[in-house]
Formats: C-alpha cells, structure tokens, sequence
C-alpha cells in the first residue's frame, strides 16, 4: 500500500497564499499538505482569523479536489493548556471543511510556575486532563488530536508521549512521533518499540544538537533504523514531512521551489523504504 507524501506548509513563510501553496506541491508531485495553522495566526487580517475562515477553509478544500491532493494533516497555533474556545472550535471547524483528519496539539511541558515538567506521573496527569477538555469538540468535528515529543523534560520521551494516549483513552486521540526532536534530545528510533504506534510523524533531520529541521539525508539521523523502528512498532500512517528550515531560508521562490523538489524526491525514497520494510514483516 502506498503511503501519501505530505509536507507542512510551513515550508514556506508564514501567512503565505496557501491556495498558491497547495498548487505548488501539488505541480512538485506532492500527494497532499499538513496545514501549519500556527503560521496562520500572525497576522489578524489572514483569512484563517478572520470571519470569513470558513469560506477560506472551503476553498482550500475546493483547491485540493481540482489538484487531486488531500489535507489530512495539520499543526494547531495553540498547545494542550488554551483556554480560547473560540479559537480551538475555529481550527477544528477548519479542519472538518478540509478533511483534515489530524490535528498536533503539544502537551503542555511548564508547570503553572513555569518550571519544565520533569516528572513522568505530574506530565501525564496534567496533559491527559487538559487534552479530554478538548475532546468532545474534536470529537463533534470528527478530528483526531495527537500529541507530539517535544524537547523539555517529561515531553522529550517518545514512550512517555505514548503513554499519554493509554491515559487518556478516548479514540480521538493519538500520537505523534517527531524524529528530529528524539534524535536532538538523544532518544534511538529503538524506543519507538515501547511504544503505541503513532498516527503520524513529523519526518525532519538533523546533526543532533538542535531541532534544525533538515531535509532527511542532511543530518545524523539513520533512516533505515527509524523505519524499521516504525515497522516493528506497527505504524501504517503517511510519509509526513517537517523540514522546513531549508525552504524558509531560501533566497527566492525558484530556489525554495527546488529545495522543495529535493525534498520530494528524498521522500519519494523514504516512502518506498518504508513499504520494504512493511514488507518483511
């Protein structure tokens, strides 16, 4: 089974004309886009924060049907700890115009002092409370919330993330796994076999210092061992990609566009790798 090759749309610079964006990925070869909501709140005059969101949802949904891609993946601009119904209704009533199946909402990792959760037990209680407030909305627009590995205490541990999704337990939410972020924070692609198969990933390399959101090759990571990881941990999702740094740095559209070439054409073998090892299964 093929999986979709998808990238963020935050590989090109916030409030950008995601209508031209789609079309972009779509003519790369693109099988679909992750929607990065959190580059779409920068400017209070963007569709998205205005009230005309629903008819720019609409047309984005239209835009995806005309170029034959998908939207099933997307970045909330809020974490686990928002309080703005309005705002956590709006992405989801996005969401559920465009298809997105997905939404990433990161845990909360600062405890009411500001002080990084170290502690597994006070993470898990913390997070799995905030993410079931938001669970009968998620639910009412037919969206999955995943929670992600971040890169401060508790939140940096892929099994403890996974572990969060037994603790909450309600069928709208999962996980995701960030390569980079585990790579970074010194976590092996091996812990992913402690783990609830993930619904999505964020696929991003670097040199391990730093969440630097390379092109997967750019950096340190061995992708033939997350992939296996993947394999034995039971993942059946898409080939999602977050680098997005080498794109954002582009000096002009033609050198983003081929950036983004190169990135395909990377994903393109990482899809098919990821199939051979389903395969020996």
């Amino acid at each position: 089974m093929k999986r979709n090759i998808i990238t963020t749309t935050s590989v090109f610079p916030p409030c950008s004309d995601l209508d031209k964006v789609l079309r972009v990925l779509a003519e790369i070869g693109y099988d679909g886009a992750d929607i990065a909501f959190d580059y779409c709140v920068q400017q209070s005059d963007y569709p998205f924060m205005t009230d005309a969101y629903e008819v720019w949802a609409e047309g984005l949904e239209k835009t995806a049907k005309e170029l034959g891609i998908v939207i099933s993946h997307s970045h909330a601009s809020f974490d686990a700890s928002c309080q703005d119904e309005g705002m956590i209704r709006r992405t989801l009533r996005c969401c559920q115009i465009m298809g997105i199946r997905y939404l990433v909402v990161h845990p909360i990792w600062r405890d009411a002092d500001g002080k990084i959760i170290e502690d597994r037990d006070a993470f898990l209680k913390r997070n799995a409370e905030a993410i079931s407030a938001m669970l009968s909305a998620a639910d009412e627009y037919g969206v999955i919330l995943l929670s992600e590995n971040l890169l401060w205490g508790a939140s940096a541990n892929p099994e403890v993330i996974s572990s969060l999704v037994w603790e909450v337990g309600h069928p709208n939410f999962g996980w995701c796994y960030d390569t980079g972020h585990a790579k970074s924070l010194g976590y092996a692609p091996a812990v992913l076999r402690d783990c609830l198969p993930p619904l999505s990933l964020h696929m991003q390399d670097n040199l391990g210092h730093g969440d630097d959101h390379l092109l997967p090759g750019d950096g340190a990571i061995d992708w033939d061992d997350v992939l296996s990881c993947l394999r034995d941990c039971g993942y059946r999702g898409d080939c999602v990609l977050e680098a997005h740094h080498q794109p954002l740095e582009a000096k002009n559209e033609r050198e983003r566009k081929s950036i983004l070439i190169d990135l395909y054409m990377r994903a393109v073998k990482l899809e098919k790798d990821m199939e051979l090892h389903s395969i020996q299964e």
